[in-house]
């Protein structure tokens, strides 16, 4: 794709990084003591984690004395010591000079840093505020150890915007044609003579206004026949702008799997994207990765068309009320002006 139809999809796109939590690694890649350098989000980080308390801390990378490269650094105890003077800063941005002094007057930019379920996120914000409005919620199936970790997956950098995943949950209309066909799982190929029927609606969750939901229930239908024991149900959850989103799938004659897609902004119309599923022991392996792996074959369909689309503002022959436009409105809350779009003049594409 050329530099110039880049720059053409990225002008008719909302900026790049709403707000919210996102996963910039994986637990167990950073062990105590461990420091890495993190580029996402039109930032560079510097994630590391304390020696004695274990605790992981993201700040910015660069030294606020004269500019070195912290996570060439070491870390010394809970905090991380620049290889350039010794200056030394914690996970809540306090600075230490080389004399061991804390200078209260200058706080290190530093994101609150937490790991959840295995991964990394941090809070990022346009608003430059380190505290978070909401904190991703417990899940007590993995907590009591009822699931457990069954497998997860980089699905690399995709090129689109971040707000395409939240919109694709609304627009109903592609799926007969994108995801009615069934795949073999973890394949793009297609075994024609089944076919998938989908019930699906998306909605807002009553009490918390970063939560939405969207519901699915396929059905296999062969032959033009329907079977109906064969219809399962799918709840996904967006924590956010769709940078974090729970899956809650439940199969019959398989049981209940619960999945994290995360999707990180590395730069604008470029996402990181990462998969992570937990299921009870006696869930065989093959059978949690079908289902797992139906999804991720669906989900490439729709990257196909991520990746060379632009951003609409004002569709035609969508009604101002439906299911798009609440998307889009509650999509602004993400924003500091509280709107999901560019202002006007921002792009050229004339709608």
């Amino acid at each position: 794709m050329s530099d110039d139809l880049v720059r053409y999809r990225e002008r008719s796109y909302p900026p790049p990084f709403p707000d919210g939590w996102y996963r910039v690694a994986a637990s167990r890649d950073i062990k105590p003591g461990e420091v890495k350098h993190i580029q996402c989000l039109g930032t560079q980080i510097a994630l590391f984690r304390g020696r004695n308390c274990g605790r992981i801390a993201a700040v910015d990378a660069f030294s606020p004395h004269l500019g070195a490269n912290l996570a060439h650094g070491r870390v010394e105890g809970d905090q991380l010591q620049c290889s350039f003077h010794g200056w030394q800063v914690d996970g809540g941005g306090r600075i230490r000079d080389a004399a061991c002094v804390e200078d209260r007057s200058l706080i290190h930019r530093h994101w609150k840093a937490i790991d959840y379920y295995g991964m990394v996120m941090i809070w990022w914000s346009a608003r430059r505020s380190s505290e978070p409005p909401y904190l991703l919620p417990l899940q007590p199936r993995i907590d009591e150890r009822q699931f457990v970790c069954r497998g997860q997956y980089d699905a690399g950098h995709i090129d689109m915007h971040i707000i395409e995943f939240a919109e694709n949950s609304v627009d109903v209309a592609h799926f007969a044609r994108l995801h009615g066909i069934l795949r073999i799982p973890w394949t793009d190929m297609r075994l024609p003579w089944i076919k998938i029927r989908h019930k699906a609606a998306w909605f807002l969750d009553d009490t918390l206004a970063h939560v939405s939901y969207f519901g699915d229930e396929p059905t296999l239908e062969i032959g033009g026949r329907v079977l109906e024991k064969t219809r399962s149900r799918a709840l996904i959850t967006f924590l956010g702008p769709g940078s974090i989103v729970k899956f809650d799938f439940h199969v019959p004659g398989i049981g209940d799997i619960a999945m994290f897609q995360t999707h990180t902004p590395v730069e604008p119309l470029k996402q990181r994207v990462s998969f992570r599923w937990f299921a009870a022991r006696r869930l065989p392996r093959t059978l949690v990765s079908y289902v797992i792996g139906n999804w991720i074959s669906q989900w490439h369909q729709n990257v196909k068309i991520w990746q060379g689309k632009i951003y609409r503002r004002s569709p035609p022959g969508i009604a101002e009320d439906a299911p798009l436009g609440g998307m889009r409105a509650w999509y602004g809350q993400f924003y500091p002006d509280g709107r999901a779009e560019r202002p006007c003049g921002a792009c050229d594409h004339g709608d």
